[in-house]
């Protein structure tokens, strides 16, 4: 009997002397040097008792009351433990625990854009002709567990839609045309209460004579619904640099009509196609970008391998500096095309060479190289403009010791090595590893 009672005891000494070990923690500094040196003490003694099998259990009862009581005097709201502190530390050990699995292990990762397309979505839309019926709000509602969101965008006045464009002339007797690039603002954060705001880009539209302003999420390719919406024949076009080149037959097939005309903002791309005031003007929904978990523990024990997709901090590639010269502070994700050392060029059929011979694997990169645009591969191409970081494919370039080359497999939308110059291989964080969300054909283990 008694070796049972002596082990329970034991137990509750140790629970008495974390517990004096949390009020000297958390209340040491405010505790009288005496009260708190009466602890310590006790605290001691208690120790050296329940390890002692000699010590008579009547006199551990005694010194573990005598404990209890001044843990009591002197606890405060650390001592005796209650369900908020229960809950309060709970609350902080998992935070904790989070952030350890996040820093070490496993990092949540959002694919902003489609530079990635196919292999991984960003934010892509499903665009509706205007007259069409919107979802219903029993399907809208249940959209929005993919996080999936209706736009439908009535028109502010009646008239032709057109769309304001730039021109410029191309030696004698050549202009060429262009969309008007879009401004960015930020948004009015998490439902409407300015809290947590991001970024949102403003588009301007011409229906009649009034300039109308479509507000979208940063980063969401609103020139796709442009396309997609007025000129759907066009949008069809199996091309190499895919919307770059259809926009290019829509304003040769515009100039030759004559649709292309000075308005009172400038010239515009008329579309040939009306709308009344209050009547859709677009109707499109905007499905989010695949969300994936990013394994950071494998790359230290092994090093990244050509065709990986992999995630890397992008402050130190200064190809990547805002027009003020302070470093990106995004992460992104883009294929790895070639390690140190290795020599990589982009022929003319689209095709990535390495090392001299067309890329054998992973599928995404052969796939691209054959151009197999029935499957959304469309090529890669040699360049991604860029500026004086720029490392063009159109001739062979070896990679540096340290660092490594990134291609988007979306190689007409990715502004990548080709534009900003190579990742150094201190800021590779991981690779992704699993799709969580949206359950679509993505989700799964992570390509």
């Amino acid at each position: 009997m008694s070796f049972y009672y002596r082990r329970k005891l034991r137990k509750i000494g140790k629970a008495l002397l974390e517990g004096s070990e949390k009020v000297h923690l958390y209340r040491g500094d405010v505790l009288a040097r005496e009260d708190l040196n009466e602890q310590l003490e006790l605290a001691d003694k208690v120790r050296a008792a329940t390890r002692d099998r000699t010590t008579e259990v009547t006199q551990i009862e005694a010194l573990l009351n005598r404990l209890h009581e001044v843990l009591v005097r002197n606890g405060g709201k650390v001592y005796p433990v209650s369900s908020g502190t229960d809950w309060t530390e709970m609350v902080v050990m998992a935070a904790i625990v989070a952030g350890s699995i996040r820093s070490f292990f496993l990092q949540p990762f959002k694919i902003p854009t489609n530079s990635m397309w196919p292999t991984y979505n960003g934010m892509t839309a499903e665009v509706r002709a205007p007259e069409d019926p919107e979802p219903s709000l029993a399907r809208q509602a249940l959209d929005k567990l993919q996080w999936t969101w209706t736009y439908v965008i009535p028109a502010e006045a009646s008239g032709e839609v057109a769309i304001p464009i730039v021109s410029q002339r191309v030696g004698d007797d050549r202009v060429e045309y262009g969309l008007r690039g879009r401004t960015r603002e930020p948004d009015d954060g998490i439902a409407g209460t300015g809290l947590m705001r991001g970024g949102r880009d403003k588009y301007e539209m011409l229906v009649g004579n009034t300039l109308q302003i479509v507000k979208v999420p940063a980063d969401f390719g609103f020139e796709a619904v442009m396309l997609r919406t007025y000129f759907p024949e066009e949008a069809k076009l199996k091309l190499p640099r895919q919307d770059a080149d259809r926009w290019r037959v829509v304003f040769a097939k515009a100039a030759r009509e004559g649709r292309i005309r000075r308005g009172p903002y400038g010239p515009v791309l008329l579309t040939g196609k009306k709308v009344e005031a209050g009547n859709p003007l677009f109707n499109f929904d905007i499905l989010t970008g695949d969300m994936l978990f990013v394994d950071r523990m494998s790359y230290h024990f092994v090093e990244p391998s050509r065709g990986d997709t992999f995630v890397f901090r992008t402050n130190n590639i200064p190809g990547l500096n805002d027009q003020y010269g302070q470093p990106s502070q995004s992460y992104y994700v883009k294929r790895l095309a070639g390690v140190p050392g290795q020599k990589l060029r982009v022929g003319a059929q689209g095709e990535l060479f390495v090392d001299g011979q067309v890329v054998t694997s992973p599928e995404p990169m052969v796939l691209n190289s054959r151009r197999a645009m029935d499957q959304g591969y469309y090529g890669y191409l040699p360049d991604a403009g860029g500026d004086r970081y720029a490392l063009p494919l159109d001739k062979e370039y070896t990679v540096t010791p340290g660092h490594y080359y990134a291609m988007g497999d979306n190689s007409a939308n990715s502004f990548d090595s080709r534009g900003w110059g190579e990742v150094p291989a201190k800021d590779v964080v991981g690779k992704p590893l699993f799709i969580l969300h949206p359950f679509t054909s993505h989700w799964g283990p992570a390509k």
